[in-house]
């Protein structure tokens, strides 16, 4: 008596660029799935996961205009969850990450575990990873904020201007009804934003505003202009925006005691 096969759920990353960024074990993962479905915003990325999978189906079809991004998440973590009901071998692939900014891969893992099912994640490559790559920046060197950009503007959060800052969705600072916006919303966020860091930097202080490479035969974009610019710039949906650090604070000279160190030792040692 053959017995039913217990449905499971493993959520994978395709990464930036899809063509070049899978890893094999994600590859894996597709390649076996009963169905697979997929959040990725380019079509060569889809064909990609399609040839590995032909049994795969979209999820942005469930975008519509004016709708809500909140119901629209809610909906495909329902249509992923549903599957892993009926038995299948689930596997819900998303563009970069699937961990960073994708709400149904968090609920949807949630949901099937709560039912008593397997459901795991592996990582991709993210925006970030190309970030530190195509901008040479070491989010260990200095130390690293990294926020969203509206939710920085709603909250009391403290900025440490000795850390790089990495400030996702600049080009929707300010939006909170979860709609489809174009990239001229949030003129008033910038500004604010503009405001906020010149309290710490100076208005000549070189920040970046960055897009990872979706594609495998085009470069990142890349635009280094001074703070006091930032209010009159033009990001997209996707544009993150890199504040550099200002340089290393002082050293904290009760700690270093306390280690049984001096400054003087440390640079030193640094130095070697």
């Amino acid at each position: 008596m053959l017995t039913k096969q217990e449905g499971s759920l493993v959520v994978v990353g395709t990464g930036i660029s899809v063509a070049g960024q899978m890893t094999l074990l994600t590859r894996s993962v597709i390649e076996n799935a009963d169905i697979v479905f997929i959040g990725i915003s380019n079509k060569v990325g889809e064909n990609v996961v399609k040839k590995v999978n032909p049994n795969t189906v979209e999820l942005n079809d469930l975008y519509t205009q004016g709708k809500s991004r909140a119901v629209t998440y809610q909906q495909m973590t329902d249509r992923i969850v549903d599957a892993v009901i009926a038995g299948q071998k689930v596997c819900a692939a998303f563009y970069g990450h699937p961990g960073v900014f994708v709400n149904p891969s968090h609920a949807a893992i949630k949901q099937v575990r709560a039912l008593g099912l397997r459901a795991e994640m592996l990582p991709g490559i993210s925006a970030e990873d190309c970030l530190v790559a195509d901008l040479g920046i070491d989010p260990a060197a200095f130390g690293c904020q990294s926020y969203e950009a509206t939710q920085f503007l709603f909250r009391d959060y403290t900025l440490d201007p000795h850390m790089t800052q990495i400030i996702w969705q600049i080009g929707l600072a300010g939006e909170a009804t979860l709609g489809m916006l174009n990239a001229d919303h949030c003129k008033v966020g910038l500004i604010l934003y503009q405001e906020v860091l010149m309290e710490l930097y100076p208005a000549t202080h070189e920040i970046i505003l960055y897009e990872a490479a979706t594609m495998p035969l085009y470069g990142p974009k890349i635009q280094r202009f001074p703070l006091c610019e930032l209010a009159n710039c033009k990001p997209t949906l996707i544009s993150t925006l890199v504040v550099p650090s200002l340089g290393l604070p002082d050293y904290h000279t009760g700690r270093l005691t306390k280690l049984g160190l001096t400054q003087e030792q440390v640079i030193n040692y640094r130095k070697t």
